[in-house]
């Protein structure tokens, strides 16, 4: 292969295996869409009017669309901004309360000099939802690293949350058991690319920085409330890396993925694992009906119980 083109290539693998490793948006994350295109959705006929909220120390950028019970609130990636979820908002709002926002350094969002760390993003996000007002309970949706945040909620204010759906969500153990099922050139391949993620930058500021805290933080957490929980992820995404990785060592990643998205359902008693074929990192993007709805079977299954 030309070495441009291959070039090219393994910065395109490496850019997939950011974006669902590690939970950041990597190229691949934003323009990888599946064969069959992107579904439609209908724009948002609610007029934006974000608010910048004051957590303590800091000011988040938030949205508000909707009303009723309960409360749906759309946790984005690493470093992606909340009209990401432009596509799911519609369908969303036109049935119940829905809240989209950007945490701390993200667009409008203050970092303020103050941790970014995922307990501390789940603890402003406890205050916005708060001074917000809108009603409870709430329903999560965490994409990629925004499911960690998610997780760290639900764990930390058990009593707030109605139902949990976790997308394309890493589990806090993925690099370290990545590492484990590779070896020879493979592992040289992983600690090259990868083997200062498994460090924290001696001063850490962005969310990026703070990524192995917050998986510290998850191993330590309380277990989950027992409320619906939904997590999907791409069918065989570890595709995406055989450039960087031999195809035996591709087909353990495989496994393993699918291991690891297992435990993950599995965190709920009656969880549900939905593998999804055909598009990219972004679900919620590529087929936004998949998204909605599960979703939507919360909202229902929550104001059954009243």
């Amino acid at each position: 292969m030309d070495p441009e083109k291959r070039t090219g290539r393994l910065l395109l693998s490496l850019g997939m295996l950011t974006a669902v490793m590690l939970g950041y948006p990597g190229p691949s994350a934003w323009a990888q869409t599946g064969p069959q295109g992107r579904d439609k959705t209908s724009p948002i006929s609610t007029p934006k009017a974000g608010r910048l909220i004051d957590v303590g120390g800091r000011r988040l950028d938030a949205c508000v669309y909707g009303s009723g019970s309960p409360t749906v609130v759309l946790v984005s990636g690493l470093g992606i901004t909340q009209d990401n979820w432009d596509s799911v908002v519609p369908a969303l709002a036109c049935r119940t309360t829905v809240v989209t926002y950007d945490r701390p350094g993200v667009a409008r969002s203050e970092l303020g000099g103050l941790p970014a760390d995922g307990l501390r993003s789940a603890e402003d996000l406890h205050l916005l939802l708060e001074k917000l007002g809108v009603p409870k309970p709430y329903i999560l949706v965490g994409h990629s690293y925004g499911g960690m945040v998610a997780r760290l909620y639900a764990s930390r204010f058990p009593r707030d949350i109605a139902g949990l759906v976790l997308e394309e969500t890493q589990h806090e153990d993925n690099l370290i058991k990545m590492r484990k099922v590779l070896e020879g050139k493979d592992l040289e391949a992983f600690d090259q690319v990868l083997g200062n993620r498994l460090r924290t930058p001696e001063k850490p500021v962005t969310e990026a920085d703070y990524t192995n805290l917050t998986r510290d933080e998850l191993r330590k957490s309380r277990p989950l409330p027992h409320v619906p929980l939904v997590v999907m992820a791409v069918a065989g995404r570890a595709k995406a890396m055989q450039d960087l990785f031999s195809e035996p060592a591709i087909a353990k990643l495989d496994a393993l993925d699918i291991a690891l998205n297992m435990l993950l359902a599995d965190l709920i008693p009656g969880g549900r694992l939905i593998m999804v074929e055909g598009t990219g990192h972004l679900i919620h993007v590529d087929k936004p009906t998949l998204l909605i709805a599960p979703v939507v079977e919360m909202i229902e299954k929550t104001r059954g119980k009243k």
